[in-house]
């Protein structure tokens, strides 16, 4: 494991690290979805350097949308470019429009694609239940779908992380490397996560901490869950295998606004400390620090350069 830091200015960040990029080259990124849980903070540098504006990166117009088929449901997703293989998986709830913006920078570099999951965007509804093992499948099958040359890099921002790494835990072979952008750790969200431990008992008369309590039960239940989660997938992803491909954990700025009766600082101290547990699903893994939001562009471009590539 090795680490990197990025750093310049400090800036609050939209809480998708793609839609953090979008906004920071003017692309028009909503950074945000409805029914989206903010619950995904991250750390910062120790210090500051100078000051640098990066760049805005040209962008390509992407190939018109497709359907693609997968097990028999319907997945619209949309490629551009030509080169080494790449494979978006978004946030939780985000859809193409959100993030094709920016995959319209990285094009330049690879032939990228972004699709939307079943109960997002314009792909068929989600089932009952779906489990990161079941995602993972359907990523696997839209890449095939797609035409994709194998070995594929993969890009997982936030709650994208957890797909994208069960992806790579039974396709090593075809995995050519991993890029996270503020990634949930294993052992942070679900039922049992680390958060659940660390906020406070139920308090009738604290209206923030009631909505956030809400909130979370809302998503650990797939009946309420935009995609369906089944709630015991976080405890299959803390049991994810080591694996070589070459993985890069980028991280930024913390961007949740905890209510007033969450110890901010044990929540986010606690996110931070698990990252390990998403260094330690390779054995080539390295942390990114990226220090702020108009990084973003920038790092991710300069690390996947460095994933597909090596």
């Amino acid at each position: 494991m090795s680490t990197t830091t990025d750093q310049h200015r400090h800036h609050p960040a939209p809480r998708s690290a793609v839609a953090a990029a979008g906004l920071a080259l003017g692309l028009g990124l909503t950074g945000c979805t409805a029914g989206t849980v903010h619950l995904s903070p991250s750390t910062t540098s120790a210090r500051e350097t100078s000051t640098v504006v990066p760049e805005a990166s040209p962008t390509m117009t992407l190939d018109p949308e497709r359907d693609v088929v997968v097990a028999g449901r319907h997945f619209r997703a949309r490629c551009g470019g030509s080169g080494p293989s790449v494979i978006l998986v978004a946030d939780y709830g985000q859809s193409m429009d959100d993030t094709a913006p920016f995959v319209q920078t990285l094009a330049w570099h690879g032939r990228v694609c972004l699709y939307d999951r079943l109960g997002v965007g314009r792909s068929d509804s989600a089932p009952h239940v779906q489990t990161f093992s079941s995602l993972a499948d359907d990523l696997d099958g839209v890449i095939s779908r797609l035409g994709l040359t194998r070995p594929v890099t993969v890009l997982g921002d936030m709650l994208g992380a957890p797909i994208a790494l069960t992806w790579v835990s039974r396709h090593e072979k075809d995995a050519r490397g991993v890029l996270l952008t503020m990634p949930t750790p294993p052992g942070f969200m679900g039922p049992h996560g680390t958060l659940h431990r660390l906020l406070p008992p139920k308090d009738p008369g604290d209206p923030e901490l009631s909505s956030l309590r809400a909130e979370l039960d809302r998503f650990d239940d797939p009946t309420t869950n935009r995609e369906s989660l089944d709630p015991r997938s976080w405890d299959a992803y803390l049991r994810l295998p080591s694996t070589s491909t070459p993985l890069y954990d980028l991280v930024g700025p913390p961007s949740p606004q905890w209510p007033a009766s969450v110890d901010a600082k044990k929540v986010n101290g606690a996110w931070q400390q698990a990252q390990s547990r998403v260094l330690g699903l390779s054995s080539s893994s390295e942390l990114v620090t990226v220090a702020s939001q108009a990084d973003w562009p920038v790092v991710i471009t300069k690390t996947l350069e460095r994933a597909m590539h090596g």
